[in-house]
């Protein structure tokens, strides 16, 4: 009890002071103590910094925090002072050119309709067909097809949002069902544009859809635009309405197709909102052999979602709340700070260079371990293992205590990490993959560790705040985790990496029935394509030629440009089939047979 008191004090004191000065001064102790964890946590996931949102004032401060930590163990600036900066897309706003008239009547803006984050800008013109929910689905227990009698060619296509099970959470439409899915086939059947519509049964309110950024860079390719019914019910100029024709289909379970002899014409101008992104990378130079290039990478992103809202992963996307993500991930950060300063003072037995990186913008796609992996301050060569810390703050007493990623990525990991017998229960995985910073490094031929007590049901939620971290327990992993870090900085030896395949249920967990295997890009970054960062060891994809760097283009003859057409051609591909996948390789192109 009097231990937590003390802990309460300093978090009230260390909040108190970030509020008005925009610092705070955490003693410095080379051993790894459960006061530091905890003091670093209080300041990096306190109110004043908003949820460090990538480019916001809450993140700047955040990176001036960890910043002064790093300089004050003494470790030494890498890049730009300590700072390795990125560009990444925060959000988009709508520009001034967007306009949209039926017939020759004008709609307002933000009252009647409003283009959708992944629009294409573009000005188009053309008659305009009700094709029902926008499906065409053949699968063997479901057939639905709004096009079948549709010619869309040159022309907008008007569709119903969501499908005709919104209470069933387990519908088949669900894969078919999303706006991004319904644009990408009205893309392939010719629509010039799509007008999406919200049926009474998807929402009694009539209004526009949001413009919200879904953190993925690419657009549709079409102009993409959200219409209330009012003024979808223009469109037919009193003969019929959406809510007619909505209760059409859901009585009669089957497709309506409505030619209209109204003319749309429209611009759609989104622009996406660019922001400085940044990682903090320092280095503690190997005293116990100097003239060492190789190095070791410790890392944990210091990111998080803000204040919430829609299109940033909050899993409360209604409450606008600082998401302080007390363990995700301000725990990491607070740990890779404690390792600094602890391997500061063990700099004359390291015979390798630790570099040490707080990494930006990992919620939008760990783009800032993306970006320094192609954009190393050594060569990739000398990288000879990345640690990293994500989520380490609410160790389980009940369950298993932490479980440890990438052990099957060294050949020597089995028996450095057996060497030493943790405290708790450990749960090891093989794979190198993951949804964290790791993955990028894992993708480059790097061995990797991966260190986390687990999600829980805070996660991605206001609600991840300090009153449920363990400092002391956090302690425990991160003294645990320097025995196997100082079995491979103290010696000149190497570890061998090893390729790890897919972990068992992953597939599983997907609603693909088939999936080649590959970690795709997920941000978009890639344009005209979908880059592949990575490919499982023997799925389809390796077994097909696919490589990593390759960026798919087509499947079976349809158009990739992103993730989302991807996962919709995907969609409909069988198991025991042949796919026939077209990839750019080196400006060229390749055409591989890919048996799933």
């Amino acid at each position: 009890m009097k231990q937590t008191k003390i802990l309460f004090l300093t978090y009230i004191v260390a909040s108190v002071f970030a509020v008005f000065s925009g610092c705070v001064s955490v003693s410095k102790n080379a051993d790894i103590t459960p006061q530091e964890v905890y003091d670093h946590i209080a300041y990096l996931a306190s109110d004043s910094l908003k949820g460090r949102y990538p480019g916001s004032e809450g993140s700047r401060l955040a990176a001036g925090y960890i910043h002064r930590q790093f300089l004050d163990y003494g470790l030494s600036p890498l890049f730009d002072n300590g700072y390795q900066h990125f560009k990444v897309v925060t959000g988009c706003s709508l520009g001034k050119s967007n306009y949209l008239l039926i017939n020759n009547d004008s709609l307002i803006i933000d009252k009647d309709y409003r283009p959708l984050a992944f629009s294409a800008n573009a000005e188009k013109m053309g008659q305009v067909v009700f094709a029902g929910y926008g499906f065409e689905i053949e699968t063997d227990s479901l057939k639905w097809n709004d096009y079948a009698l549709a010619d869309v060619t040159g022309k907008w296509v008007l569709v119903l949002r969501e499908d005709p099970e919104p209470e069933n959470m387990n519908s088949e439409f669900i894969p078919f069902a999303t706006d991004r899915a319904k644009a990408t086939l009205a893309k392939d059947k010719g629509a010039i544009g799509i007008l999406l519509v919200n049926g009474v049964q998807a929402s009694k309110m009539d209004v526009p859809l949001d413009l919200t950024f879904d953190q993925n860079l690419s657009d549709a390719g079409i102009p993409v635009i959200s219409l209330t019914r009012q003024a979808a019910n223009r469109i037919f100029q009193g003969s019929i309405t959406i809510e007619e024709l909505e209760k059409t289909i859901l009585e009669k379970q089957k497709s309506v197709i409505l030619q209209s002899q109204t003319t749309i014409t429209s611009n759609t101008e989104v622009i996406q909102n660019l922001a400085d992104a940044k990682n903090l990378v320092f280095m503690i130079q190997a005293k116990g052999n100097p003239k060492t290039e190789d190095a070791v990478v410790v890392g944990a992103h210091y990111d998080h979602l803000g204040m919430g809202g829609k299109g940033v992963s909050s899993r409360m996307p209604d409450t606008i709340a600082a998401h302080n993500g007390a363990d995700d991930n301000a725990s990491g950060v607070s740990g890779i700070i404690e390792l600094a300063g602890y391997y500061q003072k063990q700099a004359k037995k390291m015979k390798k260079d630790m570099i040490f990186v707080a990494f930006d913008a990992e919620e939008m796609g760990v783009l800032g371990s993306k970006y320094f992996v192609e954009n190393l301050p050594v060569a990739k060569s000398n990288i000879k293992a990345m640690f990293n810390y994500d989520m380490i703050g609410r160790m389980k007493a009940d369950s298993i205590g932490i479980s440890i990623g990438g052990t099957g990525t060294a050949k020597e990991f089995d028996s450095l990490l057996h060497a030493t017998k943790p405290v708790f229960a450990t749960q090891f995985s093989p794979d190198g993959y993951g949804p964290s910073d790791h993955a990028p490094f894992y993708s480059a031929g790097i061995p990797v560790l991966f260190y986390s007590t687990g999600a829980h049901e805070d996660y991605h939620t206001p609600l991840d705040d300090i009153d449920k971290i363990r400092p002391d327990k956090e302690a425990d992993l991160l003294n645990y985790s320097t025995n196997i870090i100082s079995q491979v900085v103290t010696t000149a030896d190497t570890l061998t990496f090893q390729s790890t395949g897919s972990p068992q249920g992953q597939q599983r967990r997907s609603r693909l029935k088939v999936t080649l295997g590959i970690i795709p890009d997920m941000a978009g970054i890639q344009k005209n394509g979908l880059g592949v960062d990575g490919v499982r060891k023997g799925a389809p994809a390796d077994r097909g030629g696919i490589l990593k760097g390759d960026k798919i283009t087509a499947i079976n003859g349809e158009p990739v440009t992103n993730i989302y057409d991807y996962m919709f051609r995907m969609s409909k591909l069988k198991p025991g089939t042949t796919a026939v996948v077209e990839v750019e390789r080196q400006n060229q192109k390749v055409v591989l047979l890919i048996q799933l």
